[in-house]
């Protein structure tokens, strides 16, 4: 308020001052107790009230609530309680006509309102001053002022007292702004928040969808995420059992009674469940009704849904799930279920095959090493009636050759040189079987002196054997002497006519595995070979062409695989060859 200098404003001097205290100090105000505080207190002072109370009306069920006080003993009832608006009969009177009351001699108050002292059981001061408060047409509530004496409310006072009930509702209109700014931030913050935490679980559950093939672990992640964006919801995860669904994961906030029955199973005419089977993707229900949908301790929900997971078209697992607080699905949370659902469902299907696999590896690696034993007994077993065949037929041929004639002879001949290939097949078998069944530990070998060992043994007239420098490996010493070997004497065995045999070892660096190199200069492989050679039993030439029995080359891939590296070829038909294989740096 602005005057001319110099006016002479009387006893309104003093209340100007104090209304100027009072704006300045509400424009600081941030709560209702900071405002009611600056208002009531100044307003007592200013008017020699004995006490002031402060009434607000609650918005949500119209009652009068007080906010603060001043000057009124403690444990002395007064007439200015708290209750319903209509309960009130002067407070109602001054938010309907929107006008102070002022009662200025003693019984004015009670003359004008004769049931407050008997409905309240307090005492009407001698006089009073009650003030409306409102903004934008909206009642807020009253500021009351009781005085012990006789009190009249000069114009002055009155004008004081109508800006000061102006400034009080202004300055509450503008904290409950700022608490619903405040909460409207909080609320969003905890939506993108949980929004964020949602996206991060989603994430995490994907990524996990792709490696991991544990189901209940799977199982509880996907709970995870839509507990994340479903806060409400109790989620739960069944595999069937027969003719039941029985829980085997499911969210922390399923009660004991619930739990005691979902894992005891779910028979699959439950609505819920045949809804999900028939359709054979998520469904959604709205208007959740337990007795109806059979399914105990459901009462708390209002909505559900459901979704098949199935392996090899055939549905083994659910998920179903109930929201307490969210009456209708929609189009967005359907989006993020039916996802979670397909995540699952993939992860269901690769956890599966994994399994599968597992149990197919794990019987064929049963099955290889029941065939190994059986090969390893069987041709150690056969060395002793080979060897007595062999001997027999030696002896005959020793002592009564001469008295053959020349079929018997013939016969014989035969005889003992098939005991000599079977003798050679029996020893090849046996060293096919003990790449696993005798197996050395891996240990730094010097390949350079494993070569010289196996040159000093085939070295012959004729042959040149060389070598670079070669490097320590991790190895099986026993079997890379015997892989070196069989390379070698391959080379050597599968000589061109006229053409002195040559074997060259080299060796090269490739990352963390050297590739060693075995190249001879013999006759050479077609290429549609290449695979074949590998295989035990396998020949490409005659025994009367190139002796042998079709195992070596089978044993080195063997012994290489066993290291966990790698056996291929390159040739050249009537050039020679070359076969490579990676062995674990040292």
């Amino acid at each position: 308020m602005t005057l001319p200098p110099g006016t002479d404003l009387g006893p309104f001097a003093s209340l100007a001052e104090d209304l100027q205290e009072i704006t300045e100090a509400l424009a600081a105000t941030s709560t209702e107790r900071e405002v009611i505080a600056i208002v009531l207190t100044p307003a007592v002072r200013a008017l020699g009230a004995v006490a002031g109370i402060v009434l607000l009306v609650d918005q949500t069920d119209q009652q009068m609530k007080i906010a603060g006080s001043q000057g009124y003993e403690s444990g002395t009832p007064t007439v200015w309680q708290e209750g319903p608006i209509e309960d009130h009969v002067l407070i109602a009177d001054i938010l309907r006509m929107r006008e102070a009351l002022y009662f200025e001699h003693a019984g004015a108050l009670k003359e004008a309102y004769p049931e407050l002292e008997s409905r309240t059981g307090g005492l009407a001061a001698i006089a009073n001053a009650t003030l409306p408060m409102f903004l934008d047409d909206q009642p807020l509530g009253v500021i009351v002022l009781d005085f012990k004496e006789p009190h009249h409310f000069s114009p002055a006072e009155r004008h004081f007292l109508k800006i000061l009930s102006a400034q009080c509702a202004i300055a509450l209109g503008r904290t409950r702004l700022l608490d619903d700014l405040e909460r409207q931030v909080a609320t969003r913050t905890r939506q993108l928040e949980n929004q964020a935490r949602a996206q991060e679980a989603f994430v995490a559950f994907t990524e996990a969808v792709g490696t991991n093939t544990d189901l209940l672990a799977l199982a509880q992640q996907a709970i995870t995420v839509l507990r994340a964006r479903f806060h409400d919801a109790t989620i739960v995860y069944y595999t069937r059992d027969g003719d039941l669904w029985k829980a085997q994961a499911w969210s922390e906030d399923l009660s004991e009674a619930l739990v005691v029955s979902l894992t005891a199973g779910l028979p699959s005419s439950t609505p819920l469940i045949r809804r999900a089977i028939n359709a054979g993707t998520a469904v959604f229900t709205n208007g959740w009704d337990a007795e109806q949908e059979q399914i105990e301790h459901s009462e708390a929900y209002s909505t559900a849904a459901g979704f098949p997971l199935t392996v090899d078209d055939e549905i083994r697992h659910l998920v179903l799930f109930g929201l307490k607080d969210t009456p209708r699905w929609t189009e967005r949370d359907q989006s993020l279920v039916r996802a979670v659902g397909r995540s699952l469902t993939l992860a269901v299907e690769r956890a599966h095959g994994v399994a599968q696999l597992a149990q197919r590896t794990q019987e064929l690696e049963r099955s290889n090493t029941e065939l190994e034993q059986f090969a390893y007994i069987a041709s150690h077993d056969l060395q002793a009636p080979i060897r007595a065949v062999t001997s027999f037929a030696g002896i005959i041929h020793k002592r009564y050759g001469d008295s053959l004639d020349e079929r018997g002879q013939l016969y014989l001949r035969q005889i003992m040189e098939s005991g000599e290939h079977m003798k050679r097949l029996v020893d090849d078998l046996l060293a096919f079987s003990r790449v696993h069944t005798e197996q050395q530990p891996l240990l730094p070998t010097d390949a350079e002196n494993v070569f010289d060992a196996v040159a000093s043994r085939l070295q012959t007239s004729g042959v040149t054997l060389i070598r670079s420098a070669l490097p320590v490996v991790q190895t099986d010493g026993q079997q890379l002497d015997q892989l070196l070997q069989n390379l070698i004497s391959n080379g050597l065995k599968y000589r061109r006519e006229g053409v002195v045999p040559e074997v060259e070892v080299t060796a090269q660096r490739d990352g963390a595995w050297w590739r060693f190199a075995v190249s001879d200069n013999g006759i050479g492989i077609e290429p549609q070979y290449y695979e074949r050679i590998f295989e035990i039993f396998q020949r490409l030439h005659g025994r009367e062409s190139y002796e042998g029995t079709g195992i070596g080359l089978a044993v080195c891939k063997k012994i290489v695989e066993r290291h966990g590296g790698q056996l291929w070829l390159e040739s050249v038909p009537g050039k020679g060859s070359t076969f490579f294989f990676t062995l674990p740096e040292a």
